[in-house]
């Protein structure tokens, strides 16, 4: 649905949901969001969770559901419940009655998803410092402005840490030194502090700036538990400053903005969108979709945290979960295997056995030399090395990472032993979209599969459907 389709209140509820509200709570884009069939009143609080359904209601009266058999977590639906009457104070139609009176009339469709967008942003900035916070509101309006810019020729990197409990002393007015310090931030002098990596600077609650915060402090770089909620590039800045009640907020080089709580990245900025990049709803989105049953918890953790590592790098990769390895090696008279037995990592036959079955293939089909062979049965063996016999969720993170960033596909079975890295996937006649995406497409037909392109975006596919992304 697109803005200028709007004609009613329904219309415009049914378009901030659909387009806004559902990927930032996470809930699979594609779930169909219904009109509810009873008029309940004396509701309230906007969102809730019965058994299957999703509730979204006005301020007295339920108006869409949409089927969820996943639970959403307590904290996604206290942020919809600061997002919902945020877009109510800027809804062109009144969300009472028929629907149809109009309370705000928009001199255009763009002043008008605008207006939308900026009160979704208020009420993400209310939920993540716990009340109304305009200060945090006007640093995003400033990283937005960097989001575009350069200095010397490279985008600007951002990092900031918002300590809710910390109240900045400062020898002038407080509010002159606010309004001194984003001016400073709007500044080019500005562009070179903090890379959200290694350094930070935090802000009290006002955004007032507090200090400067880096992991090389005192010339000792510390240790860091990598959980599988962060990317390893950001996991060090994020473990140790976004604890308790603070709230990280990163403009990345690309012009994503990053907003990360409890050290876990929470959303983040794409294209004008706020997104959810959680751990629940990238697991959630699989979940609902899955169709032989809830995947391995533990393995689609060491996944999600690849994706990260994989998308937060800019290498692009394909990841895929297979239920029956079996699928990918059959073959007929009129097609390949999916997956070759050169690329089949757990193929037990020698290397000679494997190199004497692919040069007897290349001469009947005349389409292999032998360099090919040996190339391909190189790389397998230095593959082979770098895995050493390890399931997936043992290779090392950065391994990991480059393993999957190899031109081709990394295909798991639901036990997380590795059959291919580097997969070449010979995708159908027909297909639409980039090569990546019909790899994955093809193999989610077998499972799961995840396609990280090299501008970090994430898509999701389920049996031939995209089911989530981050884009």
């Amino acid at each position: 649905m697109k803005i200028e389709n709007v004609a009613n209140g329904y219309d415009e509820y049914k378009f901030f949901l659909s387009t806004y509200l559902l990927p930032i709570i996470g809930i699979s884009y594609n779930n169909n969001l219904q009109k509810t069939t009873e008029t309940i009143q004396n509701v309230g609080r906007f969102i809730r969770q019965e058994e299957n359904h999703v509730i979204f209601s006005t301020s007295n009266q339920d108006v869409f559901f949409v089927e969820s058999k996943q639970r959403l977590a307590d904290d996604a639906i206290a942020l919809a419940r600061k997002i919902i009457p945020a877009f109510f104070r800027v809804s062109k139609y009144m969300m009472s009655g028929t629907f149809k009176k109009i309370k705000m009339d928009y001199p255009s469709d763009v002043i008008h998803e605008e207006n939308i967008r900026l009160a979704i942003q208020k009420g993400i900035c209310d939920w993540c410092t716990g009340g109304d916070n305009m200060a945090v509101y006007g640093l995003l309006q400033i990283l937005e402005q960097w989001s575009v810019q350069t200095y010397e020729g490279k985008k600007v990197t951002f990092g900031f840490v918002v300590d809710m409990h910390c109240n900045a002393s400062f020898d002038e007015d407080s509010a002159d030194e606010e309004s001194s310090w984003f001016a400073f931030l709007k500044d080019d002098y500005a562009a070179t502090l903090s890379d959200c990596i290694h350094s930070v600077i935090q802000l009290d609650k006002n955004c007032i700036f507090s200090r400067y915060l880096s992991i090389t402090e005192n010339n000792i770089i510390p240790e860091c538990e990598l959980g599988n909620r962060l990317p390893y590039r950001f996991a060090q800045v994020i473990n140790t400053y976004v604890t308790g009640d603070r709230v990280g907020i990163f403009l990345l080089n690309n012009g994503d903005i990053v907003l990360s709580k409890n050290k876990a990245i929470r959303l983040i900025k794409r294209n004008l969108r706020w997104l959810n990049l959680s751990y629940d709803a990238f697991s959630n989105a699989i979940n609902e979709k899955y169709k032989s049953g809830n995947l391995n918890p533990a393995l689609l953790g060491q996944v999600y945290a690849s994706m990260l590592d994989v998308s937060f790098s800019h290498t692009g990769g394909i990841i895929a979960i297979v239920s029956d390895i079996s699928k990918l090696l059959e073959s007929t008279s009129q097609r390949p295997p999916i997956l070759d037995m050169c690329d089949n990592l757990q193929d037990k036959r020698t290397v000679a056995e494997i190199e004497e079955k692919m040069r007897t293939s290349s001469d009947e089909n005349g389409s292999a030399r032998n360099q090919e062979v040996k190339k391909r049965l190189l790389k397998r063996k230095a593959i082979l090395g770098l895995i050493n016999g390890k399931n997936f969720s043992e290779i090392d993170r950065k391994l990991r990472m480059e393993l999957i960033s190899m031109d081709g596909a990394c295909i798991l079975d639901l036990e997380g032993n590795v059959y291919a890295v580097g997969a070449i996937i010979q995708n159908d006649s027909g297909s639409s979209g980039g090569g990546r995406s019909a790899a994955a497409k093809k193999l989610s037909r077998y499972g799961m599969a995840v396609k990280i392109s090299t501008d970090g975006y994430i898509e999701v596919f389920v049996n031939n459907e995209a089911i989530y992304a981050i884009k």
